[in-house]
């Protein structure tokens, strides 16, 4: 059992939304964007699960999603702060699941290695590579 939190997913998808404790998605676990022509505007959702241990719960956490290219240039960014309680007649030691999904809309300038990363609590949970590709003619 882990002390710490810990990114139990991180998936890309064409769209995602969280609906009381349940995660929809549309077009996931994509890894290439192909592109018809640069500059290529794409509406991207990120999908991740993180998994709350029992002495992290009832504490604010902060987490940040950021989309960067190989270069290192930020592409979108979105951050922001949960907290997971303890419900009743959870047994001792039991972690839990946050969900979390989050839309970005990216231009891209050129074809690129693209990564989506997770941080929590300022620490590198989880990144995802993909790449954008023109489409063949």
């Amino acid at each position: 059992m882990s002390d710490a939190l810990t990114a139990d997913f991180l998936i890309l998808a064409d769209a995602a939304q969280v609906q009381g404790d349940k995660l929809y998605m549309l077009g996931g676990g994509w890894s290439v964007f192909w592109a018809k022509a640069f500059p290529a505007q794409h509406q991207l959702s990120v999908a991740a699960a993180i998994l709350v241990p029992w002495l992290e719960t009832n504490r604010r956490h902060q987490f940040r999603v950021t989309v960067r290219t190989e270069a290192g240039a930020t592409l979108a960014e979105f951050g922001g702060e949960f907290e997971k309680g303890r419900p009743a007649g959870l047994p001792a030691g039991s972690s839990q699941r946050v969900l979390l999904a989050v839309g970005f809309g990216v231009r891209f300038e050129a074809a690129t290695e693209a990564s989506v990363d997770l941080r929590l609590d300022g620490e590198l949970a989880k990144s995802v590579p993909f790449r954008v590709v023109q489409r063949p003619a």
